[in-house]
């Protein structure tokens, strides 16, 4: 495979590494559920307009073309990543369906990078929350405000536990200049719960 791959015409490799380059761009964060054959064909589907800057461009030096081909297809990933969530936006209005292809709502709150995360907490199995009151104090940093994982797991600023029975303790020494920001992880196998606010 590897071999016929390499024995291809240049113009046809530029066009299938630009189209998965785009693929990747595109769905950043939210590609774990997709099969093989949607991976192959979303790429293929990028790699078309690889293909067409490669013909316009065809009077040019190869490298000039090939890295016309690889940055139009990759800002076309990001255009799709952009406008992708208002065009199913569309189909809401028209009430043609209420799903978006996302597989779930945890993936959605991942591929959200419109609305940040302004508090967030998560409930342990024994009933403890960990607390971010005011994550928005936390958007400069460096995995800011929060990180959802892809399997479930999370990662915040911690500022404030409540115990089960309701006994609310603040966290200091979050913020430090000089060691940094602490972040805290929290396992999948462990959260019973997450809520978040999030603002504009």
């Amino acid at each position: 495979m590897d071999e016929a791959l390499r024995n291809l015409p240049w113009q046809t490799q530029v066009a299938l590494a630009s189209g998965y380059a785009a693929y990747l761009i595109a769905y950043v964060g939210i590609r774990d559920w997709h099969h093989s054959i949607d991976t192959a064909f979303r790429a293929l589907v990028f790699s078309v307009i690889a293909s067409g800057t490669l013909w316009l461009t065809r009077s040019w030096h190869p490298l000039e073309s090939g890295t016309a081909a690889v940055i139009c297809t990759c800002l076309a990933g990001l255009l799709w990543r952009a406008v992708s969530e208002p065009l199913f936006g569309i189909l809401y209005r028209f009430n043609h369906t209420w799903s978006d292809d996302t597989p779930s709502a945890w993936a959605k709150f991942q591929a959200n990078r419109k609305n940040k995360i302004s508090q967030i907490a998560v409930e342990l199995d024994d009933g403890t929350w960990l607390k971010c009151e005011n994550a928005g104090q936390f958007s400069d940093a460096l995995y800011g405000p929060a990180t959802l994982g892809t399997n479930g797991d999370v990662a915040l600023y911690l500022t404030d536990i409540e115990t089960p029975n309701g006994e609310s303790k603040p966290v200091t020494f979050v913020r430090d200049a000089n060691l940094g920001d602490r972040i805290t992880y929290v396992p999948a196998s462990r959260i019973r719960r997450v809520t978040m606010r999030l603002c504009r």
